[in-house]
């Protein structure tokens, strides 16, 4: 008995070695992006960082920004902002997010220097950025370009302490992958747990099912406008006229990108946080692109995300930005 115990037990222990050498060396684990605090903007990758992770590499430059060196001799920079749909985060390797496909291009088509940088954060909101540019300015920019979404109408900075506490904010990296593993991703064994074994059952009763279809149209556009993320703001997020501020006083234009979740996908139009953004845009005389108007479509989401684009969906927002940066410009080949 002893005998197949201790067979077990060895057993456990290749296993768990491994577990440990893929989560590592393939998928990347006990190597994440890493964070730092800011009293300002809360917070935001870590700098001079160049991490692989699940397969796609993240780099950041000393100011934190998903690029290479700023240098004094970079004469014509766009200011590309926004949160994670332009972070582009772990899950997007650094050679297909918009802003390196965007100076690749004008390179290759005017073979100039054009930097595109890449000024961003997961979850960061429009007062995040701002504050981020009180900080370390606008880098004598030529083009601000904004890319929000109708959840940061609301989406204003608390200043909770996240990095190092939030498990998705690490700020060193994890020990153990086995144990990175649990610690970070455990919630999706319990939702995938919960779907297989504790799904609701629906009954299929026809009158019922007739009933049910009859009330969705009146409900639908309803519980759409009211699906996707909503952040706990009660006011609008100030942080849109302090970019608008700061813009102007640097003699930058700046236009807004508005790109939708994919509940407004189906919805047909952006919800109401969405026309709060717009009607500021009217107000304050800025130029608004609907990415509704450009044929977004939910092939350009990651799988199961309601807000970030895939490497596809990456190429689809450079393919849109470039005609625009390319009229402020006015570059001459």
């Amino acid at each position: 008995m002893l005998k197949y115990f201790y067979r077990f037990l060895i057993l456990l222990v290749v296993l768990a070695i491994t577990a440990e050498v893929v989560l590592r060396y393939k998928y990347g684990f006990c190597n994440s992006p890493l964070y730092v605090s800011d009293p300002d903007f809360e917070y935001i990758y870590a700098p001079n960082q160049d991490v692989t992770r699940f397969g796609y590499n993240v780099r950041t430059n000393r100011l934190s920004m998903r690029n290479e060196e700023v240098l004094p001799s970079d004469s014509i920079v766009i200011l590309l902002i926004g949160d994670s749909v332009v972070n582009g985060g772990s899950l997007t390797d650094q050679d297909s997010i918009a802003s390196t496909l965007l100076e690749k291009r004008f390179l290759k088509d005017y073979n100039k220097r054009v930097r595109v940088l890449n000024i961003s954060a997961g979850s960061w909101g429009p007062d995040n950025i701002a504050a981020y540019l009180k900080r370390f300015g606008t880098f004598k920019a030529r083009l601000m370009c904004l890319v929000t979404s109708s959840h940061d109408a609301h989406d204003i900075m608390s200043h909770q302490n996240l990095v190092g506490n939030d498990p998705g904010w690490p700020d060193k990296q994890y020990k153990v992958a086995l144990y990175e593993l649990w610690d970070r991703y455990r919630w999706i064994f319990y939702y995938y747990f919960n779907t297989w074994f504790f799904a609701p059952t629906v009954e299929q009763n026809p009158e019922k099912v007739l009933l049910d279809s009859m009330k969705k149209d009146s409900v639908k556009k309803e519980k759409l406008n009211d699906a996707g993320i909503r952040k706990p703001g009660l006011t609008f997020n100030p942080g849109y006229e302090q970019i608008y501020e700061i813009a102007k006083k640097d003699s930058i234009p700046l236009f807004i990108y508005l790109h939708p979740e994919t509940s407004e996908i189906e919805l047909g139009h952006f919800n109401d946080q969405g026309d709060e953004i717009m009607a500021y845009a009217i107000q304050r005389n800025i130029r608004l692109v609907n990415e509704f108007s450009l044929g977004i479509d939910k092939k350009y989401y990651r799988k199961l995300d309601v807000v970030h684009y895939n490497s596809q969906g990456q190429l689809f927002l450079a393919n849109n930005l470039y005609p625009l940066f390319q009229e402020y410009l006015n570059l001459k080949k």
